[in-house]
């Protein structure tokens, strides 16, 4: 019974396999490939989702870099023409001007101003932004020399219609020439020069800033120069043409200052003023003793050597001769004449004519004072 009964249950299961496992089969393939579409749309509009997720902040982040970018290399408004940048410059001191080193030593406060629309932003605030992250002229000191400290932090303050401001502090020295031909009774232009690095005169416009009836710049009243004096300034917006191929965007301080004569007249003209005298002394001595004319006209010789190393110390090697130099050389050459009169004198007084000597010891104390005297109102007047 069991047995029957086992095979008619198995014989049913065959036959419903046989009936139904076709419509089995063309089931599960219609609905798998629609089921697997399903899943892989759905993958695929997530990985889209993501992708534009991912693309649009890089996008974003290159567009804002490339802006960046632009804002610290283009200048502002460079198709409307020439950028205006404003300038202010005080000199809060010049403590020394050295002739030998052909050099002075300054200090130098620089206001600059422009305008960038592309930093103007409507909050309200004054933001400070380091000067590398923004355009600017990139100002070099044309005739600085060595190491110029500045004082300042190198960032800008912007204002919020794009108004940009910057200041810095120069201290050095800043390179000279001087002309000495009328030393010590010598006046000179100094000018510190300011250069903006890459930019033509076509591309950058530099004008003088109006602050508190200050146009461009101005000038402490007094400086630590004992030996000099300042008697104008002015600030000028001229190209810098060092060779004839450049013409940079540059502007100038330029000061005049005239030296001090009265340290020279004590210090340099008095002491040659008695040695020359000293040399005269030696007309008035008794011809007969011919051995103290000549060693007085001899050390007075000497000692104008001396002092000539001690002046050759306070000016360059130059390759023309000053007024000092004029000075000391004539009365060098006057020394000279004396020491060869007296020697003239003794070997007269020797070959026994007399009236001869004292005829050219009355000559020289007359000739030789005169003389003098047209060189020192030359050195101080012509």
């Amino acid at each position: 019974m069991n047995s029957k009964t086992q095979r008619s249950r198995s014989g049913t299961a065959i036959i419903f396999l046989k009936r139904f496992f076709p419509a089995l089969i063309f089931v599960c393939a219609c609905v798998l490939p629609i089921s697997l579409g399903s899943a892989e749309t759905g993958q695929g509009r997530v990985a889209e989702k993501h992708t534009e997720n991912t693309v649009e902040p890089v996008v974003e982040d290159a567009a804002e870099e490339a802006e960046q970018v632009e804002s610290k290399t283009t200048r502002p408004e460079a198709l409307k023409g020439p950028t205006t940048v404003h300038f202010l410059v005080f000199v809060l001191n010049v403590s020394k001007i050295d002739d030998a080193g052909q050099n002075f030593t300054a200090n130098v406060f620089l206001r600059l101003r422009w305008k960038d629309p592309r930093l103007a932003k409507s909050d309200g605030a004054i933001r400070q932004i380091p000067l590398e992250a923004v355009w600017n002229p990139r100002i070099l000191l044309a005739n600085q020399q060595g190491r110029v400290a500045r004082a300042l932090p190198e960032v800008v303050q912007v204002h919020p219609d794009g108004t940009v401001l910057y200041f810095q502090r120069y201290t050095g020295k800043f390179s000279q020439r001087l002309m000495l031909a009328d030393f010590p009774r010598d006046t000179h232009s100094f000018i510190i020069q300011f250069v903006a690095a890459g930019y033509s005169a076509d591309e950058l416009t530099f004008e003088p800033d109006l602050v508190r009836n200050i146009r461009g710049g101005s000038m402490a009243k007094e400086v630590s120069l004992p030996d000099w004096k300042i008697l104008q300034y002015e600030t000028r917006s001229d190209p810098y043409n060092p060779i004839e191929e450049i013409n940079a965007a540059a502007f100038e301080f330029r000061f005049v200052a005239q030296r001090h004569v009265a340290y020279y007249l004590w210090q340099v003209v008095l002491p040659l003023v008695v040695v020359v005298i000293m040399s005269w002394t030696a007309f008035w001595i008794g011809r007969e003793h011919i051995n103290v004319r000549i060693a007085v006209a001899t050390s007075s010789i000497l000692t104008l050597v001396a002092h000539r190393f001690v002046l050759a110390t306070l000016l360059p090697r130059l390759p023309y001769m000053t007024r000092l130099d004029y000075f000391t050389v004539g009365s060098t050459l006057l020394v000279l004449l004396a020491l060869i009169a007296v020697i003239v004198t003794g070997f007269l007084v020797v070959h026994r004519q007399e009236r001869k000597a004292q005829s050219i010891d009355h000559w020289a104390r007359g000739a030789f004072p005169a003389a003098f005297l047209l060189l020192v109102s030359w050195f101080m007047v012509g």
